[in-house]
């Protein structure tokens, strides 16, 4: 009876706090402000802007999710294309109904639990792991936890059986691993983009933003800004990012819409033309992006200067990890790059599937082209400006169809299978650790655990002077 108790415990902890991402963040922050020394209410006051701010910034993912998921869904629908769809929504209930099939979802919790513990005790033994990023981004932690689970139990195991504890504990801390190495790996890199505002990236593509980071020097001039284009006469109107966003989405989504047809689109006649509908959703783009950068504002305000309690108090040294999209204020045009090229990339890929006729064909995700191209977008723009932003994010178009059509040639085959993460990370990293593991088995996945776990070593070597000091010194003197 004790033992069920427990379990329900850990399983309520983990949806109802850990996988909670503004409860998470909010608490971090009330945390960091007692730890600093705060009044009870001044920490309270922390945990809400922080909560809300979240909030705010969800409003805005969710409501470009709602607005332009159903117009790529249609283009696809509309030329008959029936796939996987590359959506990190898609993969999640994959691997939810495949692990349910089995009996085992619930050990997407302990997955979770111990992956979460995991980093904290790499970042409390930073001295020798030289980890120093803790990962909070919840939605994130659950839905990686789960995938994960999926692909080793279907390519280690595929019994039809319940999940073994060795796959479980082995998926456990190889995510773990991957959330506390690959979020410190792109501290530098963040800490340039975002002229020091004291935290790193914990997403779906840190690898892949790390990349293309370290590309954009290769192949553009980052003093060509996305965001510093001073145009002559009535092109001047670009250089406002509202206008820009809402009239190159306009132009870009408004062809879509048209291609597609009138017909498909539920609207009201009496309200509407074709042409002034298609005006007010895609100046939906701009509007979203709008709130999204409103609550950015609110609750890295309060993340930057709280976590400074932890980083002292608690975990010496520490740096948050935190969604993506907190980074898009710093480059607010980059997003709408990495979108339409990263599109072009994906639809020249499954074009390409199409014509070799391909056993396995993908369905392009609003969630892949926007939030993962335009993070990619962001990083590389920082580094090598337009025209880096412009190339990287279409090859990531690539990648991120081809890598996802590879790995589910070994994950399809179960009628609960719809889709796959199709994120860069999961393209790229995953897919080939899946494809690995289908080959050679659990020594695979351990190896990576190893591997993975070399890179800090080597960050600190060529930052060693101030490895665990420079990000608290820029904070402290952008707050002072």
């Amino acid at each position: 009876m004790l033992g069920n108790e427990i379990v329900l415990f850990f399983q309520e902890f983990v949806n109802k706090f850990l996988g909670q991402a503004p409860l998470l963040l909010g608490t971090v922050v009330f945390i960091g402000y007692l730890l600093l020394g705060k009044k009870g209410y001044e920490a309270l006051t922390g945990f809400i802007k922080a909560y809300v701010g979240f909030k705010i910034l969800q409003v805005g993912t969710g409501g470009l999710v709602r607005t332009f998921a159903p117009i790529i869904n249609a283009l696809t629908t509309k030329f008959g294309i029936e796939a996987f769809v590359i959506d990190p929504y898609f993969g999640q209930t994959s691997a939810q109904e495949v692990l349910d099939s089995v009996d085992s979802l619930q050990y997407v919790g302990y997955v979770m639990l111990i992956a979460f513990a995991w980093n904290i005790l790499l970042v409390a033994l930073r001295k020798h792991t030289k980890i120093r990023t803790l990962f909070i981004t919840g939605h994130i932690m659950y839905q990686q936890s789960a995938v994960l689970l999926w692909a080793m139990y279907w390519v280690l195991e595929g019994t039809g059986l319940a999940v073994t504890t060795q796959t479980v504990v082995v998926s456990g801390f190889l995510i773990g691993t991957y959330w506390s190495v690959m979020s410190n790996l792109i501290i530098e890199a963040t800490q340039e983009v975002t002229e020091g505002a004291g935290f790193t990236v914990g997403h779906q593509q840190m690898f892949g933003a790390w990349a293309a980071y370290k590309l954009g020097k290769l192949v553009g001039n980052k003093d060509k800004d996305v965001d510093n284009v001073q145009l002559p006469g009535w092109l001047s109107i670009f250089n406002d990012n509202i206008v820009s966003n809402t009239i190159l989405m306009t132009t870009f989504v408004g062809t879509i819409m048209i291609i597609i047809g009138k017909d498909v689109f539920e609207y009201s006649n009496s309200k509407y033309w074709f042409g002034t509908y298609i005006f007010e959703t895609t100046a939906y783009f701009a509007v979203y992006i709008t709130i999204i950068l409103t609550g950015v504002r609110m609750f890295v305000a309060e993340l930057t200067e709280s976590f400074q309690g932890i980083s002292q108090k608690l975990l010496k040294g520490s740096i948050p990890a935190v969604d993506c999209a907190v980074i898009f204020g710093y480059a607010p045009n980059a997003p709408t790059y990495g979108f339409i090229f990263g599109f072009f990339g994906q639809m020249l890929a499954i074009g390409i599937l199409i014509l070799l006729k391909s056993p396995i064909l993908i369905i392009a995700g609003f969630i892949c082209l926007f939030f993962d191209n335009g993070t990619l977008a962001v990083f590389a723009n920082k580094a090598g400006g337009r025209r880096a932003a412009a190339i990287i994010p279409f090859v990531s178009g690539l990648i991120q169809v081809f890598g996802s059509a590879l790995v589910l040639t070994v994950l399809r085959g179960n009628p609960n299978v719809i889709g796959w993460m199709g994120m860069f990370d999961w393209a790229t990293l995953w897919a080939g650790t899946t494809l690995l593991s289908k080959a050679f088995g659990v020594i695979v996945p351990i190896g990576l655990i190893v591997l993975m776990l070399v890179i800090p070593q080597l960050q600190y070597r060529r930052h060693s002077k101030n490895y665990f000091t420079t990000m608290r010194e820029e904070v402290a003197q952008k707050s002072s």
